[in-house]
C-alpha cells in the first residue's frame, strides 16, 4: 500500500508531513506503534510491567527482584507488558553489581519513560537514530526552570551507570526534552471495578512529524493497542501539511499561545490565531462596555469594538475577565442551579462565545443530561435546555473542529438523543401530531447519523467507541421506530406529510 504521506522539511515547522495524494474525512492517513510510553515525570507509583496504578502495595518481578509489579494473581492478560526480557536482565544486573533496590525504582518511578528510552539504544538502532533527530528546543530549555526539573532524572540515570566513559550528561535533558515535545497522552488501564487510571505519554516517530495548526486537518486517535491512528478529519489536497492541533481547540487564542510556548515552544501563527475574532467566533472576547452591543476583542495591546470601533482601557476589561475566570473556578460545577447562575451573568460580560461560557455550558448539558437519564418523568423544560446548550455549542465547533471532530459527535448524539426523548414525551401526551412526530425522529435522526459517522472511526474500547456501539443500536431502534410510527399513521387513512417544524424553534415552548 503506498503511502499517504510525505516528509518535508523547511525553517518554519522543521520535518513535517505532506499529504502524498488527495485525502478524504475518515481516510487513514497513518499509524503508528509507540517508541517508547510510560508514566508522566510526577506520577504516582504504577506497575513497571502494565502501567496499572500500584495503590497500597506491589510485588516485584520474580526475575530481576527490583521492578515494581501488580501484587496478586499479576498483571491481567488484557493489558500489553512493557517490562521486557532486555529491561529485566539491565535490572537484574544493577541488583547483582550495584545492589539496587526497589525502592529505588519506586521513587524514581518519573524517571521510567527517559530510562527505558535510553535503553532502546542498545537493541533498536535506527528508531533510536530517528528518535534522536526529533526537535527538542534544548538551547530554549537549558534556560528554564524545566531544566533544573529534570536534574534529578539526570542524576538517577547516572546512578545506574548509563553514562559513563565520559558521556555528556546533556544527552538525558535531551531525551527528556524530546518525549515533552513530541509525546501524546495516552490513556492509562483502568484498575477493574474502580476505573482509577494514570495518564501515560507516548512517544510516536511518525506521528511526532504532525506539524501543528488551531485549525486541524486530523482526527488522531490510540487504540487499546496503544496503537496511534490519524485520520484525515477533512479533505486535504496533494501537497498540503498535514496538521495535528497541540491544543484544546475550545479554549481562546491567550491560553492556546501560553500552552505551546511553555510546552512546544513556539508561537502559532495560524489563521485562528491571527484573526482577533478566532474566526467571527469571538471566543476570546467581551461585549463592549460603550456601546453595549459590540464585541471587543484585543488586538495587540489594545481592546477595539468591532461596532463602534472604540478602545476599552485593557485593565477594565481583563479585571473583568479574571473575576468570570475565578468565579468558574469555585462555583459548583455540578449544580445546575450554580452554573444556570454563572451563565446568566457572564453574558452581561462576555461574547456568547466566550470559551469560559462554553465550558460552562457543556459542564451544564452534562449535569441536565444525568438528570434527565435519571428522573423518571424528566420536565420538557429540562430537554429544552439542554437542547438549546447543544444547539449553541455546535456551530463553534463547526467553525473551530471542521470535519471530523470527537466533541462534535458526541454534542450530535446528545442533541439526538433529546430530541427524541421530548418528541416522545409530547406525543405520547398528544400535544403533537403523528407527522409532526415523525418530522422530530427525521432531525434526530440526521443528527445521530453524523455522529456516527464521526465516532465509527474511534477505538472500539474507549469510551467514543462504546458511545459507537450503543449510537448504533439507537439508530437500528430509531428506524424501527419512524416505521411504526408512519405505518400508524397510514392505519389512520391518513398520509404522512412533513409539517416542517424548524429546527431551530423548540416544540411547544411553554414551561412545564
Amino acid at each position: 500500500m503506498s503511502l499517504k504521506y510525505e516528509v518535508k522539511s523547511n525553517e518554519k515547522l522543521g520535518r513535517y508531513l505532506v499529504a502524498a495524494k488527495d485525502l478524504k474525512p475518515g481516510e487513514r492517513i497513518l499509524s503508528d506503534q509507540p517508541f517508547v510510553l510510560g508514566p508522566n515525570s510526577d506520577t504516582s507509583l504504577v506497575c513497571f510491567n502494565c502501567y496499572l496504578p500500584l495503590i497500597s502495595k506491589f510485588l516485584v518481578c520474580k526475575n530481576c527482584a527490583v521492578a515494581p509489579i501488580c501484587p496478586g494473581e499479576g498483571c491481567t492478560d488484557q493489558f500489553a507488558k512493557w517490562h521486557s526480557q532486555q529491561e529485566c536482565n539491565f535490572f537484574r544486573n544493577l541488583k547483582l553489581n550495584k545492589g539496587t533496590n526497589p525502592m529505588t525504582l519506586v521513587q524514581n518511578v518519573g524517571s521510567l519513560l527517559v530510562l527505558r528510552a535510553i535503553l532502546k539504544r542498545d537493541f533498536n538502532h535506527q528508531e533510536w537514530q530517528l528518535f534522536m533527530e526529533l526537535e527538542t528546543h534544548l538551547d530554549r530549555r537549558r534556560e528554564s526552570d524545566v531544566w533544573d526539573f529534570y536534574d534529578n532524572t539526570v542524576k538517577f540515570i547516572q546512578s545506574l551507570g548509563l553514562l559513563e566513559n565520559g558521556q555528556n550528561k546533556d544527552l538525558v535533558q535531551k531525551i527528556c526534552a524530546a518525549i515533552d515535545v513530541n509525546s501524546f497522552e495516552v490513556r492509562g488501564p483502568p484498575i477493574p471495578a474502580i476505573g482509577c487510571a494514570e495518564v501515560l505519554r507516548g512517544l510516536y516517530l511518525r506521528a511526532a512529524l504532525l506539524a501543528h495548526d488551531c485549525i486541524a486537518n486530523t482526527h488522531v486517535s490510540i487504540n487499546d493497542r496503544n496503537e496511534l491512528v490519524c485520520h484525515a478529519s477533512c479533505d486535504i489536497k496533494r501537497g498540503d501539511p498535514i496538521y495535528y492541533n497541540y491544543t484544546d481547540p475550545l479554549k481562546g487564542t491567550s491560553l492556546r499561545q501560553q500552552h505551546l510556548m511553555i510546552g512546544k515552544y513556539f508561537k502559532c501563527t495560524c489563521a485562528r490565531c491571527s484573526d482577533i475574532t478566532e474566526l467571527g467566533t469571538y471566543m476570546s472576547s467581551a461585549i463592549c462596555p460603550q456601546c453595549k452591543t459590540g464585541y471587543i476583542s484585543k488586538n495587540a495591546s489594545v481592546w477595539i469594538c468591532n461596532s463602534c470601533g472604540k478602545e476599552t482601557e485593557p485593565s477594565v476589561i481583563e479585571h473583568k475577565i479574571q473575576c468570570c475566570v475565578e468565579k468558574l473556578e469555585v462555583i459548583n460545577k455540578k449544580d445546575e442551579k450554580d452554573l444556570e447562575e454563572y451563565i446568566r451573568n457572564v453574558l452581561l460580560v462576555l461574547a456568547p462565545n466566550h470559551y469560559l461560557l462554553l465550558d460552562a455550558k457543556q459542564r451544564l448539558a452534562g449535569v441536565l443530561r444525568d438528570t434527565i437519564n435519571r428522573e423518571p418523568r424528566p420536565t420538557k423544560k429540562l430537554m429544552r435546555r439542554k437542547i438549546e446548550l447543544c444547539r449553541e455549542i455546535l456551530p463553534v465547533l463547526e467553525v473551530l473542529s471542521p470535519g471530523i471532530c470527537r466533541t462534535k459527535a458526541i454534542t450530535l448524539y446528545e442533541l439526538h438523543a433529546t430530541t427524541v426523548q421530548l418528541a416522545k414525551k409530547m406525543f405520547d401526551a398528544r400535544e403533537i401530531s403523528g407527522s409532526t412526530f415523525v418530522d422530530e425522529l427525521l432531525i434526530a435522526e440526521k443528527h445521530l447519523k453524523r455522529s456516527l459517522e464521526m465516532l465509527v472511526i474511534e477505538p472500539g474500547n474507549s469510551p467514543e467507541g462504546e458511545l459507537c456501539a450503543k449510537a448504533l443500536e439507537e439508530y437500528r431502534a430509531l428506524k424501527l421506530t419512524l416505521a411504526k410510527v408512519i405505518d400508524g399513521i397510514h392505519a389512520q387513512g391518513k398520509t404522512y406529510e412533513s409539517e416542517s417544524v424548524s429546527e431551530n424553534v423548540p416544540l411547544h415552548p411553554e414551561v412545564d
